[in-house]
């Protein structure tokens, strides 16, 4: 839709900022508006002349005398308006006022969903709400012929009733008329004599006169009109009427419209003005690119529906494309919407004035009073002077916010044209406290009760490194640990060391005591996280009868790859994740025999959306340790399967090398799962249910792998902390039943 620079040069003198070639045009218009939403006022259409097209331009017409007003003509929008007359003495008038406010009711007569939104906006229907609420509940005793008590009722057929007038009271609603047209109407009768009454003050709003009512419904069709035509109908046949009035019978004021067909854009011109268009007349490849995306991802395009709503929409949605593209200040200098009511189209033309191309500038940090500035420099992936980017703000918005650092944080650039060379970042911070300490109290099917006390100190000893401190004892397992992470480093990287003693009760009584000693340095991408790492491991293996099954000691170094897409990490549904682990490593056994072994490790859980709000989980994992057969391996390096994140219907790591009744780790491990889940009650959307099948096993070789089935089915409770998730397995292979229960998920 964009021109060459000649075009463009010659547009502007149709449609540029000053739009003086629509300055005298034809009287018929529809809207001009800048950025914004809502319901604009929309300027009426003068119908055109037999044969002539009705078109809306960006002009408003003039009142001509009365002596030289056109003789009508037809057109396809028409509106009819039927009031009674108004009594011709003063006499008959004074005795209207003496009967009291006039008893009425309104029947609007429209297709949904125009029904509805007549109810809600036309001023007839809407004194009607207002008068409901604002009626008084304190009522005196006596006889009032005159003033009827005040009620309302809805169409049960039909969403677009709307409230009983004021001094009314409910008899029956009807039915939608046929057609498919949504009747909107409350039939009300008086009150009888000798009936409690409210009482009025002076002010009350409920009290409507005749007059009053009378301008009310004059006014009906130009608002209707106004209304239906923000929805793209432009011929709408609009009739209102109002009944004579009755003794004993109520008023009524009918609106009947038939919208006509809807309006479909014809067109649509987008021009550039600013840093972006003399990008584009020179070629550049991102100016282009991004003119190009503008005019592929405009939101109404030819053919689609004119709507009002969608109109502003389009214009909003585009302007915040090219305000997060690097012209922070793009504004428009011009839209309109030209319609054709008789042909039913529009036309739509947009002049965006980028403004200048924005560059990130200095860089600062406020709110800061224990952590060091380098803590938030060091995640940021773009430098003073290149291309300003809203994607990259908030990414680098939330990579502060995962540092564990800062309870809140606010990221943003001065978007005044007069910096748009270097303009200032400015990051907001508010710190979480220095030290922090934790209780817990927990339970696991796999691993039974515990408590835990953890310690974070953020700034350990003065110095950029956070040190997080954790004891846990628990019936089956008990373990100390300290991690030791530094602040980001330039390349947002981090220095890792890591302190772990462990002790793990089998189901067969084993008891299992480790040791771990790690260092290595993570380096973080957006979706990807590399650790590399050398690792000091101890395993020692008893039976219940203290007899040693496995002593070993290994020194490794390994690469980790964790990758994730998904559009959530605390609740998934759709996306990848990816943990893939592999390194080689030297063992010293004292049951076995010394030697070089390597080890990979690599898990995949797959998140996708089906039809009728169900939801699939797909999980693969599979690892393996190559070595001789004398060469002793650690027991914590190698693999066992069963419990809630592997093969469900089985206990926690009992699926392994069985060796004299004990269960040890194998040197292949292959499991699967496939898990499928949906919402169970539409007022609780939180709650899912879950059908799943599990496959896997663990063995000395590749050979001896028997993959072990189980299924069942689960509840899942979507917290804001991860899934609770309840499950009864059936483990087929033992045929035995099986509770697993656990919170959050596995990457």
């Amino acid at each position: 839709m964009s021109k060459p620079a000649k075009d463009r040069a010659e547009h502007r003198l149709d449609v540029g900022s000053r739009w003086t070639a629509w300055a005298a045009v034809s009287v018929s218009v529809l809207a001009v508006s800048s950025l914004g939403g809502g319901r604009e006022a929309w300027a009426q259409t003068k119908p055109a002349d037999d044969g002539a097209r009705a078109k809306a331009e960006v002009v408003t017409p003039r009142p001509e005398p009365a002596a030289a007003a056109p003789p009508a003509v037809p057109t396809a929008a028409s509106t009819a308006v039927n009031l009674p007359p108004q009594p011709a003495t003063s006499a008959a008038r004074t005795g209207a006022a003496r009967r009291g406010p006039p008893v009425w009711r309104l029947e609007i007569v429209a297709p949904k969903p125009l029904d509805e939104l007549l109810r809600n906006y036309l001023d007839l229907s809407r004194f009607q709400s207002q008068a409901q609420a604002a009626s008084p509940t304190d009522a005196d005793d006596g006889p009032d012929d005159a003033t009827p008590t005040q009620a309302s009722t809805r169409s049960q057929a039909s969403s677009g009733v709307a409230p009983a007038s004021a001094a009314a009271t409910p008899k029956a609603a009807t039915a939608p008329a046929p057609g498919g047209r949504g009747t909107v109407a409350a039939t009300i009768t008086p009150a009888q004599p000798n009936t409690a009454v409210p009482t009025r003050s002076l002010g009350d709003t409920s009290v409507i006169s005749r007059s009053e009512l009378r301008r009310l419904v004059a006014a009906a069709p130009d608002q209707a009109r106004s209304l239906i035509e923000a929805e793209g109908y432009f011929t709408a046949d609009i009739k209102v009427s109002l009944s004579e009035e009755v003794p004993g019978q109520p008023m009524v004021a009918r609106l009947e419209v038939i919208p006509g067909p809807k309006a479909s854009v014809r067109q649509v011109q987008m021009v550039f003005e600013g840093t972006l268009d003399e990008r584009v007349s020179k070629g550049d490849p991102d100016a282009v690119a991004l003119a190009a995306r503008l005019d592929k991802e405009w939101a109404l395009p030819q053919g689609a529906a004119f709507r009002q709503a969608q109109w502003s929409a389009a214009k909003n949605s585009a302007l915040a494309t090219l305000r997060a593209e690097g012209y922070p200040a793009a504004v428009w200098s011009g839209t309109a919407a030209t319609v054709d009511a008789t042909a039913q189209t529009a036309r739509l033309y947009v002049v965006a004035d980028s403004g200048p191309a924005f560059n990130y500038g200095p860089m600062r940090v406020e709110g800061l009073n224990y952590q060091p500035e380098s803590a938030v420099l060091n995640v940021a992936d773009f430098s003073p002077g290149e291309p300003y980017r809203e994607s990259e703000l908030l990414d680098f918005q939330e990579r502060i916010q995962k540092l564990n650092l800062f309870e809140s944080v606010f990221v943003s650039i001065d978007d005044n044209p007069a910096v748009a060379a270097a303009t200032p970042v400015t990051v907001q911070v508010r710190e979480l406290p220095l030290q922090q300490a934790t209780f817990g109290v927990g339970v696991s099917s796999d691993t039974g009760p515990r408590v835990s006390l953890e310690h974070l100190h953020r700034l350990l000893w003065g110095k950029p490194w956070q040190a997080k401190s954790t004891v846990q004892l628990g019936r089956d397992e008990s373990r100390l640990q300290t991690d030791l992470t530094s602040h980001p480093t330039p390349g947002r990287k981090r220095w890792l060391t890591s302190v772990l003693f462990a002790r793990e009760i089998d189901d067969d009584d084993a008891v299992t005591l480790s040791q771990r000693f790690r260092f290595g340095q993570l380096d973080e991408d957006d979706k990807i996280e590399r650790t590399t790492y050398v690792e000091y491991q101890r395993a020692k293996v008893s039976s219940k009868d203290g007899e040693l099954l496995s002593d070993a000691t290994a020194l490794t170094g390994m690469r980790q790859y964790l990758w994730r897409d998904i559009d959530s990490q605390v609740l998934p549904t759709r996306g990848l994740t990816a943990n893939v682990a592999v390194g080689p490593g030297y063992s010293f056994s004292k049951s076995d025999d010394n030697g070089v072994f390597g080890r990979a490790y690599g898990r995949l859980t797959w998140y996708k959306p089906l039809p009728g709000r169900w939801y699939a989980t797909l999980r693969s994992e599979a690892g393996a340790v190559l070595a001789a057969d004398k060469v002793g391996i650690p027991d914590t390096l190698l693999f066992r399967a069963g419990g809630d994140e592997s093969v469900r219907g089985y206990g926690y790591r009992t699926l392994g090398d069985e060796q004299n009744g004990v269960t040890l780790g194998g040197r292949a491990l292959l499991t699967g799962s496939v898990e499928v889940a949906r919402p169970i009650l539409a007022k609780l959307p939180e709650l899912w249910g879950a059908v799943f099948l599990d496959v896997g096993d663990a063995a000395a070789r590749w050979s001896d792998i028997s993959l072990k089935k189980g299924y069942g089915v689960g509840v899942r409770y979507r917290s804001p902390v991860g899934p609770l998730r309840l499950d009864l397995a059936y483990g087929h292979d033992i045929r035995e039943f099986r509770v697993h229960f656990s919170v959050g998920i596995a990457l």
